[in-house]
């Protein structure tokens, strides 16, 4: 059997409202060499249902297995992928017609990069929002991009026979930052190339997982300096740029809860590795609290 140029892998829990838009994102594709793999993680939905009626595409490969987070299911995925290029696409976003026809012609021009990526906006409430990735040129971007979060998220490819590739992190402690630490770890000895296309649309929904409870988020993440420690290689200030915006993520969110007295807290701590622009911003929030900040944007729209 002739393998195909890309493998889709769509890790999927419970999506079945998202997961036939994302699929047939993906069938809508100009360029068709490609397989799609739906990874179930364990589902108690009606996924199995929706999905059966799009089975009748041969290119599209159903794998239910016993739920275990997004990074042992993107990893379920990568072990039973054909392509020469495995991309990675949540249940709840989709694709421009266009994204792979984009990503062939920049695997060509690069000569094949281990890793490679396009932008992408944020769907939210009916519109349509530029992600942090906007202003940044086509380039190759190495660990210090990644310092300061996930920029690309999850939406971006590999080359499956990179013999470096270091697989996503399995342990549930990690779930829904895990595509952060893969990008951390890989980086660290390898770049990603950064297409200057948006192709891809992310959902962002009210029970996307990044919008968890602040505290479940903020205990993860506080997990995470043990575990860089443990498996990254990072100079002094590389260590102090990551350390600094954990505590700026766990400010922001806090703030988001209304617990100004904890997201204080966290300010203090991720002020080392902020502008003084950064810095006066997250502070200020955090004093005044939501409350205060949506009557001072009130106030403005006014005058």
């Amino acid at each position: 059997m002739v393998s195909p140029y890309f493998s889709v892998v769509i890790p999927s829990y419970n999506r079945a409202d998202f997961v036939t838009d994302t699929i047939k994102s993906v069938f809508r594709q100009e360029f068709n060499d490609f397989e799609v793999l739906l990874v179930d993680d364990g589902s108690t939905d009606t996924t199995a249902e929706v999905v059966e009626p799009l089975l009748a595409d041969r290119r599209l490969q159903y794998l239910p297995k016993k739920n275990a987070e997004r990074g042992a299911a993107r990893n379920y995925g990568l072990a039973h992928a054909r392509g020469k290029y495995v991309l990675f696409l949540d249940s709840d976003d989709r694709w421009h017609p266009n994204h792979l026809a984009v990503l062939y012609q920049a695997i060509y021009e690069q000569d094949q990069p281990n890793f490679i990526a396009c932008k992408f906006q944020l769907e939210r409430n009916g519109h349509l929002i530029d992600s942090d990735l906007a202003t940044r040129p086509a380039s190759y971007y190495g660990l210090d991009l990644f310092l300061h979060g996930n920029p690309v998220a999850c939406n971006f490819a590999v080359r499956r026979e990179n013999p470096g590739l270091i697989l996503f992190e399995e342990d549930r402690t990690y779930a829904s930052i895990e595509d952060w630490m893969f990008m951390l770890q890989n980086m660290e000895h390898d770049q990603l190339y950064l297409v200057d296309a948006v192709t891809i649309i992310m959902n962002d929904h009210d029970s996307r997982s990044m919008r968890a409870d602040y505290r479940t988020m903020t205990n993860r993440w506080l997990k995470l300096p043990p575990w860089f420690d443990q498996h990254l290689h990072l100079t002094v200030e590389q260590r102090q740029q990551l350390l600094g915006h954990i505590y700026y993520l766990c400010a922001i969110h806090a703030y988001a809860a209304d617990a100004r007295a904890e997201a204080l807290q966290y300010a203090w701590k991720a002020l080392p590795a902020l502008s003084a622009r950064q810095a006066t911003i997250l502070v200020a929030r955090c004093l005044i609290g939501v409350g205060g900040v949506n009557l001072l944007k009130k106030v403005a729209k006014r005058s």
